[in-house]
């Protein structure tokens, strides 16, 4: 019978030596119709599943079918094309030792997913929340898991249909070495993660128009489930340790189990509930649990920063190709450089809890315009930058132009400059044209 031990044991089981750290990069993308501009399908003569079999011919290996024998998974070589709940594809990228790796990985994905396109008049655009369609023109895709999440969102917020559907991120998975290091990545990650959402900001149309909000992903995430989303009190908290989350974890709603073959809705109990066979029904009672069930349920939490096997920093809006490299980038000078993982714990130990989750409520509106403790936020991001780029440069991975691996961030350094994120950029476009729709007529990677 599965016990609390094993559950911890997962995490302990998990820690890697930091000779063998690597990085992972996930991001996902909307697929239109430059006609219409409504959704790619998930079946039909140009859908997800025609892109599927295109996919197959470049390389990619079947990976999953649905119980109506459809794709809904690739893989190739240790990474994975998967679908989001409105056809919004994702790659999960391979586990890499280089930012350089990451990006070319993502150039090569974007670079068939554009061939794919160009011969079905077809756009893709990366951004956080779809500009364009309302939620009931989007198709949910034929999966079980996802029926299950879609009954059960409209009880526990106003926005989960739209996560599911409408909503679109850029996703990096590290590694964690022992306790103490996962305490300090883990911690440090949830303090900065607001910051990192502001100048990531590239969501500010909705339904065809601007709405006064720079992030609708970020907006649409705020009420979608707060047991499971968002960023925890105690996660900001420098005591915070394995257990804790393990503890946190058991009293979230469990999703589903998967018994006989068949998904069952088990969105009535905790996964706590679950070990201790409270529940009325029989067979969920009498069921079993493995550490298989224990991975499912970690990867239905939904907080800014999660723990897997791997640590998850989850809070940026979707974006062009530069965006997604950015995001690892800057992330991996702060996380796998001891020397800044140490300096910015010690800077955010003085950050008050309270301010921190102020900040986290108020970037979907404000973005980078926000101001923290005192003083205009772009000034803040400006310091984590060059302490990240400065991370980066010792760690000394050069491209074959010999530039390292801080060239990724120039983006950022722009938007910084610039004071003015992705999101800015479209708003003063449609200031001018007052046309959403127009991002839509070329491809927006």
């Amino acid at each position: 019978m599965l016990q609390k031990s094993d559950l911890i044991n997962y995490f302990y089981s998990s820690f890697t030596s930091p000779e063998a750290k690597g990085i992972g990069t996930e991001h996902e993308k909307f697929i239109f119709h430059c006609a219409n501009k409504k959704r790619i399908e998930f079946d039909g003569s140009v859908s997800i599943q025609n892109l599927f079999h295109f996919l197959i011919e470049k390389g990619w290996q079947i990976g999953e079918y649905n119980s109506f024998n459809q794709l809904i998974s690739l893989s190739k070589n240790g990474a994975s094309v998967t679908l989001e709940p409105g056809c919004q594809l994702e790659l999960s990228g391979k586990i890499l030792k280089n930012v350089h790796q990451t990006c070319t990985e993502t150039y090569e994905h974007l670079r068939e997913l554009q061939e794919y396109a160009e011969l079905n008049n077809l756009c893709i655009l990366g951004l956080g929340f779809d500009p364009i369609s309302k939620r009931e023109d989007v198709e949910f895709i034929p999966k079980d898991r996802y029926r299950i999440m879609r009954e059960y969102m409209p009880k526990v917020g106003s926005r989960g249909l739209d996560m599911m559907t409408r909503t679109c991120t850029v996703q990096a998975n590290f590694d964690y070495f022992d306790q103490e290091d996962l305490t300090k990545k883990f911690v440090l990650a949830n303090r900065l993660q607001p910051i990192v959402m502001a100048i990531f900001c590239n969501s500010p149309f909705r339904e065809g128009s601007h709405n006064s909000i720079k992030s609708n992903r970020i907006y649409t995430w705020q009420d979608t489930d707060t047991q499971r989303c968002g960023i925890k009190e105690e996660f900001l908290d420098h005591s915070f340790n394995i257990e804790k989350y393990v503890d946190f974890a058991l009293e979230v709603k469990n999703y589903f189990l998967k018994i006989n073959g068949k998904y069952v809705d088990t969105t009535s109990y905790s996964f706590y509930d679950l070990m201790s066979k409270t529940p009325k029904e029989e067979s969920i009672r009498e069921y079993n649990l493995t550490i298989n069930d224990w991975i499912n349920h970690l990867s239905t939490i939904f907080t800014e920063v999660r723990l897997k096997s791997y640590l998850e920093v989850r809070g940026a809006d979707a974006g062009k190709w530069e965006m997604i490299c950015a995001l690892p980038a800057f992330w991996t000078g702060i996380l796998y450089d001891q020397e800044n993982l140490d300096e910015l714990w010690n800077l955010t130990k003085q950050w008050t809890k309270a301010d921190i989750l102020q900040l986290y409520h108020d970037v979907a509106k404000n973005g980078l315009q926000c101001h923290f403790n005192n003083q205009p936020l772009h000034k803040l991001g400006k310091m984590i930058l060059d302490i990240s780029t400065s991370g980066l440069n010792r760690r000394g991975y050069l491209n074959s132009d010999g530039e390292d691996e801080s060239i990724h961030l120039e983006q950022l350094k722009n938007i910084i400059n610039l004071q003015k994120t992705p999101a800015d950029v479209l708003i003063d476009q449609y200031n001018v044209s007052k046309n959403v729709i127009s991002i839509l007529d070329k491809p927006y990677y």
